[in-house]
């Protein structure tokens, strides 16, 4: 994490593995001590490395995040 300010949160899918997320328990630990949400703004893919050869990486979207702001 960046600061107390910004935080990410989002979601993996992983063929075999299922759905993860990641970064909500954070993000709950500040709004249970009463931080309260400024913004939310939009992140980024997240993706997987499937295969490489000597000119080519070859990625596959595997979910997203995002940036939630605290006040």
């Amino acid at each position: 994490m960046a600061n107390d300010t910004e935080h990410t949160v989002g979601i993996r899918i992983e063929p075999g593995r299922g759905i993860a997320f990641f970064g909500i328990e954070e993000v709950n630990r500040q709004l249970t001590a009463g931080r309260r949400i400024k913004e939310i703004r939009p992140g980024g893919a997240v993706m997987s490395k499937v295969g490489e050869d000597e000119h080519n990486v070859r990625l596959q979207l595997a979910g997203c995040d995002l940036q939630i702001v605290f006040e």
